[in-house]
C-alpha cells in the first residue's frame, strides 16, 4: 500500500513540475515583450530584453534553490542564503574586486566565490566544538558573519563609491548586467552547484529527520552538510556575481514550494529553481513598468513582497509553538 501511495504521490508531484515548467515558459517569453517600450523592435527584444530574462531566469533558480538547500540543512523554512553570511560576503569580494580594479570576469567570480566560501569557513570554524556544529550555534554564528560582511560592504561602498548610482544599484539588487559572458560563467556554476545538491537529495531528506537519525541511516553528516553548503553557497555566489544582493527569493519561494510539492528535496529542488525563476521574472517586469521611464532596483520588489510573507512565516510559526 506504501508503494502505491508513493507512486501515486510522485506523480502528482511530477505532474506539478511538468505544470510549473510550462509556467515558467509562459512568464519567460511574456518578458520579452514587457517593459518601457511596449510595440519594442526586435532588436531592443534580442540585445536588452533577452539577456537580461536570461539572468532572471537563472539568477532567481540559484537563489531559490540555495535558499531549498540552506533550509533543509539547517532544518529551518526561515533560512535563507543570507543565514550563513554567504550573500554579503559575496557581495563584498565583488566590491574588493572592483576597488583593486581587476576588470576581468575570472577575478570578478574569483573573489566573489572566494568570500562565500570563507563565510562558510568561518561560520564553521566559529560554530564547531567538539568536531560538531550544532544547528542553532550555525544559524547564530550565520547571523554575526553576515552583519560584519554588511557592514565591510557598507564600509567601502560609503569610501570609494560616494557618488556612484550604479553600486547602489547592485547593492539594492540589479539585474541590468547583460554582458553574455557573464551570464554564461554564472549559468555554469549555478547549473552545477543545483546538480550537487539535487544528487545528494535523499541525503537532504534524511538531514532533515535530524542529525542522529540521519546517521543511524548511514548519512556522514559532516561531510554531507558540508558538501551542501559549498553547492549552495557557489550558487549564492554567482548569483550576486551579476545581480547584486536580492532577498527574499531563497526565503519565500521554497517555502511555498514546499507547501505545494512536499518536504521531498528531490522534487522541491527543481521546484523550488523553477519558482525563483517565475518570482524573479515576475518581479523584474513589475521593476521595469511600475514607474516608467524610472526603473526600480529588482531587490526592492522583492523584498517588498517578501517582508510581509517573512512576518506572516514568523507569527504562523509563533502560533504553533515553534519559538
Amino acid at each position: 500500500m506504501r508503494a502505491i501511495v508513493s507512486v501515486a504521490s510522485m506523480r502528482s508531484a511530477g505532474l506539478k513540475l511538468v505544470l510549473l515548467l510550462a509556467v515558467t515558459v509562459l512568464v519567460l517569453v511574456g518578458s520579452l515583450f514587457v517593459g518601457p517600450v511596449w510595440n519594442a523592435p526586435w532588436q531592443i527584444i534580442w540585445d536588452i530584453r533577452l539577456p537580461r530574462t536570461l539572468l532572471a531566469l537563472i539568477v532567481g533558480s540559484g537563489l531559490a534553490a540555495a535558499g531549498a538547500t540552506f533550509q533543509g540543512v539547517l532544518r529551518n523554512p526561515l533560512a535563507d542564503p543570507f543565514i550563513l553570511g554567504t550573500s554579503s560576503a559575496a557581495a563584498a569580494g565583488v566590491m574588493m574586486s572592483s576597488v583593486m580594479g581587476f576588470d576581468h570576469y575570472s577575478a570578478l567570480y574569483c573573489l566573489s566565490l572566494g568570500f562565500a566560501l570563507f563565510s562558510i569557513f568561518l561560520v564553521y570554524r566559529i560554530a564547531r566544538m567538539q568536531g560538531r556544529a550544532q544547528v542553532q550555534t550555525l544559524v547564530l554564528t550565520g547571523v554575526v558573519v553576515s552583519l560584519f560582511f554588511n557592514a565591510a560592504v557598507f564600509l567601502v561602498f560609503s569610501i570609494f563609491y560616494r557618488e556612484s548610482f550604479t553600486t547602489l544599484f547592485y547593492l539594492l539588487g540589479s539585474l541590468t548586467e547583460g554582458e553574455p559572458t557573464l551570464i554564461l560563467v554564472s549559468s555554469a556554476i549555478i547549473i552545477f552547484g543545483f546538480a550537487l545538491t539535487w544528487l545528494y537529495a535523499r541525503e537532504l531528506n534524511l538531514l532533515t529527520q535530524g542529525e542522529e537519525a540521519a546517521q543511524h541511516l548511514g548519512v556522514e553528516v559532516e561531510r554531507i552538510r558540508k558538501i551542501l553548503f559549498v553547492a549552495a553557497s557557489a550558487m549564492v555566489a554567482a548569483a550576486v556575481a551579476v545581480a547584486g544582493m536580492i532577498g527574499f527569493v531563497g526565503l519565500i519561494v521554497p517555502h511555498m514550494m514546499r507547501i505545494i510539492m512536499g518536504p521531498d528535496h528531490r522534487i522541491l529542488l527543481p521546484a523550488s529553481a523553477l519558482g525563483g525563476a517565475v518570482f524573479l521574472l515576475l518581479a523584474d517586469g513589475v521593476a521595469r513598468t511600475a514607474i516608467p521611464p524610472l526603473e526600480i532596483p529588482v531587490g526592492a520588489i522583492t523584498a517588498l513582497i517578501g517582508s510581509p510573507y517573512f512576518i506572516y512565516l514568523l507569527r504562523r510559526r509563533q502560533r504553533e509553538g515553534q519559538f
